[in-house]
């Protein structure tokens, strides 16, 4: 008897624990809601929860819709955002706004912290260097072009795990002076390198076919 109601107890406490405390936020679905698309990430770091996440991306970004995605339309797109992220308009996403993303806007890329400490994944400079990468945050092409295990079999953390590229944190990556805040002629310059990563033979064109599928997100359809 000593045993059943010892094991009841602890089933009740693991019920207990496993509720969110009150007033308390319960965690994100990683993967958008029931019957909806999974989650994925564009480059610039915006969301798409619904259906095929990445083709919304694609077509949104396609302004003229001839199914090329230029470098042009790429950082438009890329701008578009960051004017949702810069709440003040003052051409700056600083600490306050970067803390918004990340609790209010993408809050399932920090729920899995990177081996580097100090937070959050994404905090660490992309591609894993020590210090800010050359030619800003973005790093090199090792491990940033999203391919699955094809990526030399890194580590996707963070916002990497639902993106073409493997940077954990896309607004914090576009940080190449590590200040801290994002200026637009930063986020100009890192949606410039994002695309030039993602445009593998080099033509100035993106197409959908030819884009990697991030690991999350769902397989691509076989011909």
């Amino acid at each position: 008897m000593r045993w059943i109601m010892l094991a009841a107890g602890c089933l009740w406490a693991t019920g207990a624990l496993a509720q969110p405390l009150e007033g308390e936020r319960p965690p994100p679905e990683p993967d958008g809601p029931p019957g909806g698309g999974r989650l994925f990430i564009s480059p610039a770091g915006e969301p798409f929860r619904q259906g095929d996440g990445r083709a919304a991306w694609f077509a949104g970004a396609d302004r003229d819709g001839d199914t090329l995605l230029t470098e042009a339309e790429f950082r438009l797109d890329a701008e578009r955002f960051f004017a949702v992220l810069d709440a003040d308009g003052n051409g700056t996403i600083d600490g306050f706004e970067n803390q918004a993303y990340e609790r209010d806007v993408v809050p399932e890329i920090t729920r899995l912290a990177g081996p580097f400490g100090g937070g959050p994944a994404g905090r660490r400079p992309e591609g894993g260097r020590r210090g800010p990468p050359p030619g800003g945050g973005d790093g090199g092409l090792r491990g940033l072009l999203g391919k699955g295990p094809q990526a030399g079999g890194e580590r996707r953390d963070g916002a990497a795990r639902w993106s073409l590229l493997n940077i954990p944190q896309p607004v914090r990556g576009a940080d190449a002076d590590l200040s801290g805040r994002v200026s637009l002629e930063e986020w100009r310059a890192a949606a410039s390198r994002r695309f030039s990563l993602l445009d593998a033979d080099g033509d100035g064109v993106l197409t959908l076919d030819t884009l990697p599928n991030p690991p999350g997100g769902p397989p691509r359809p076989r011909d």
